[in-house]
């Protein structure tokens, strides 16, 4: 039990941490991050979305600390960079989820 208020208190804090990097960004790369961010999570099944939006904040600020746009990061279409996104991790989706319980269920 202490071990999960362990894991939950460093979660927390993580997400702190992320949270302030967020605020921090330039204007334009903040709206892009948080509509990413309410994308994704429509289709996140547990944290581990967080590791997918670690990378794209770090990506983010090094394109601002570059004088990038944020167009030169995501390419003309965000829905596109954030299914790639998606296409790359498909662990951490429901949609992969759901296929492995059907292919589960079939298998029995």
């Amino acid at each position: 039990m202490i071990n999960y208020f362990k894991k939950m208190r460093a979660e927390k804090k993580t997400y702190r941490d992320y949270r302030k990097r967020v605020n921090a960004l330039p204007p334009a790369f903040k709206q892009a991050q948080v509509a990413l961010e309410k994308y994704l999570m429509n289709w996140a099944k547990g944290s581990g979305i967080y590791d997918i939006l670690g990378s794209v904040l770090e990506m983010f600020e090094a394109a601002a600390a570059d004088g990038s746009s944020v167009e030169d990061v995501v390419g003309a279409d965000i829905a596109d960079f954030a299914d790639d996104l998606l296409s790359e991790y498909p662990e951490e989706t429901w949609l992969d989820k759901k296929r492995n319980q059907l292919r589960q269920s079939y298998k029995k």
